[in-house]
């Protein structure tokens, strides 16, 4: 097999690392990007995306296949290739290839060149997941040789974010508030909580009433409210719910005091 190369660069200035990562922090980072590849090539728009053109199953270039199989190490950037590049790995190595992740896969922000038509901006593991599912788009044949061409790149970055990492869309699930009390002391309980999106998820909560307690149970997807409705004529509670991708869910309940 030719020995042609691809790697993802860094356009304009590169990360100066002064102190890399000890050996199992690095193995760290590397298990935890692949694993996360791994799981977002369960979705089938991500899988079919990096599957080659021509593949036939059985195939040793299957991208599931590639994800568990191929070899990850860390190493010096490739002769020839730009010193900003984060991984690299032969063009249809299938299973038997191998991704060599560079200095800058393990640096607080690798830098990975994504174009503006990303959902989002990624997080440093997300970048990382997204280098190794790079390469393994070059393992299967899905994606030659970029040449150089940086273009290509940050678009090749942004469809396998957007096919691979975005979650299902957020959804509210239950908004609830119920009122208790007497006229004098009139208090109430909300209960919201949502599905889907991509963690870690935010809600943003505002009122004209009196908020007394709050409990976020961000794991669980959920949310408690207590508060007091004395003197207001018409109380309201509004919810609105983002993921790490910015999407929205919004809820609103009045009248329940």
């Amino acid at each position: 097999m030719s020995a042609i190369i691809a790697a993802i660069v860094v356009a304009g200035s590169f990360l100066v690392i002064t102190s890399a990562p000890a050996a199992a922090d690095q193995q760290g980072l590397i298990d935890q990007a692949r694993f996360r590849a791994q799981l977002a090539l369960l979705r089938a728009d991500c899988r079919q995306y990096l599957t080659g053109p021509d593949f036939q199953p059985p195939d040793d270039r299957d991208p599931q296949q590639v994800a568990v199989r191929a070899e990850i190490v860390p190493g010096p950037v490739p002769a020839g290739q730009p010193a900003g590049a984060v991984a690299s790995s032969p063009i249809r190595g299938g299973v038997r290839g191998k991704i060599t992740v560079h200095p800058d896969f393990f640096a607080a922000d690798p830098g990975l060149p994504i174009s503006p038509a990303a959902a989002f901006a990624p997080s440093a593991d997300q970048q990382r997941t997204i280098a190794v599912l790079h390469e393994i788009g070059h393992l299967t044949g899905r994606e030659g040789d970029h040449n150089g061409d940086l273009p290509r790149q940050f678009d090749y970055n942004a469809t396998i974010l957007n096919l691979c990492l975005l979650g299902p869309p957020l959804e509210i699930t239950a908004f609830s508030c119920d009122g208790d009390g007497s006229d004098y002391y009139r208090h109430y309980s909300c209960y919201l909580s949502w599905t889907g999106g991509t963690d870690p998820d935010q809600v943003q909560i505002s009122s004209n009433t009196g908020m007394a307690r709050r409990t976020n149970h961000y794991d669980e997807n959920y949310v408690t409210l207590e508060g007091t409705c004395r003197g207001v004529n018409n109380p309201y509670v509004s919810a609105t719910v983002f993921d790490s991708g910015g999407r929205r869910a919004d809820a609103y309940l009045y009248a329940f005091c």
